[in-house]
């Protein structure tokens, strides 16, 4: 159904509509919602030459991500201490290590691999220096994935992570609002953090730790302690229009660090004489319905009862 939906939308974007990113007005007044990580479970060298570790030293621990939303843009913002420009790490690819892409899921009733295979991922590449095979930054629909973090220095399983996090006294936090155990079952293989394979759909607009602030984030008030905070913001039009249910996340190259968060965009309002799904104007397809709202738990994903949503907003 959503892979229908997002390749009517690939055709309209290459006759018109993609080529326009919804840049988000600072005067404007934006209601975030944050999904907080652990702060303990980034693990790598210090940001001033300490040992190897893990916690708020830790060259790539992510501290939180957030987002805000209207009926023109979304916006996504992270705190961590590696911003796009990541860091230099001898023998990693290119001799640096930042961020993978970022993967949002319009159908959190399966888990990653599955809806990649049904075509709900999107993903989006804000990072141009990271390894994925995809030219420029942007929105890609149609998805696969591959794992980079055995040419950037890094973990070759969740098995092995989880360990040294935990000899180390940190915690392992991967999406807000899931478990460990429930978030590495959801994620599915291990370090799937770049896109392989897909179609351009549209462009991103990127988002310093200035502009943002204009916009009202603040990770501060939130515990969120990373020396760099970005972002980034895509038209709302090259989603489908319902109500949208939806798991994000987004990993290091070397999968030192994941953060995530679940969310719901609201619908999309046509423009006086609009007609929702019509391309440029998207909302539900014709003859075909937006997925109706679901939780993660109990939606097959064997999250259970104890998973406590921790979004917060502001």
């Amino acid at each position: 159904m959503l892979k229908g939906y997002l390749k009517l939308l690939t055709g309209a974007c290459a006759i018109a509509a993609c080529a326009t990113v919804a840049a988000p007005k600072a005067a404007e007044a934006f209601t975030w919602t944050y999904g907080m990580d652990s702060a303990y479970d980034g693990t790598g060298g210090g940001l001033n030459g300490e040992a190897h570790g893990v916690g708020p030293q830790s060259k790539y621990e992510a501290f939180g991500m957030a987002f805000t939303a209207d009926n023109d843009t979304v916006t996504f913002a992270f705190n961590a201490n590696f911003g796009i420009g990541g860091h230099y790490s001898s023998g990693a690819h290119n001799n640096n290590i930042t961020w993978g892409d970022f993967f949002l899921n319009l159908d959190p009733s399966k888990n990653f691999t599955d809806s990649k295979a049904a075509g709900s991922v999107l993903g989006i590449r804000f990072a141009e220096g990271n390894e994925s095979n995809q030219s420029g930054t942007g929105i890609f629909s149609d998805v696969t994935t591959t794992a980079t973090a055995g040419s950037n220095n890094g973990w070759t399983s969740y098995g092995r992570y989880n360990r040294y996090v935990r000899n180390k006294g940190g915690s392992v936090e991967l999406i807000d609002g899931m478990t460990r155990r429930q978030s590495q079952r959801y994620l599915g293989s291990h370090g799937q953090n770049s896109i392989s394979g897909g179609t351009k759909i549209g462009d991103i607009s990127i988002l310093n730790d200035s502009a943002l602030a204009n916009m009202g984030l603040d990770f501060a008030s939130q515990g969120g302690a990373g020396v760099e905070t970005f972002g980034f913001s895509f038209a709302r039009s090259l989603l489908p229009g319902g109500s949208l249910d939806w798991v994000a996340h987004v990993m290091a190259e070397c999968t030192n660090d994941t953060v995530g968060m679940t969310g719901e965009f609201a619908a999309q309002t046509p423009p006086p004489g609009g007609n929702p799904g019509d391309p440029g104007n998207p909302g539900t397809p014709p003859n075909e319905a937006v997925p109706e709202p679901f939780s993660m738990i109990g939606a097959g994903l064997a999250l259970g009862a104890g998973a406590v949503l921790k979004k917060r907003q502001k």
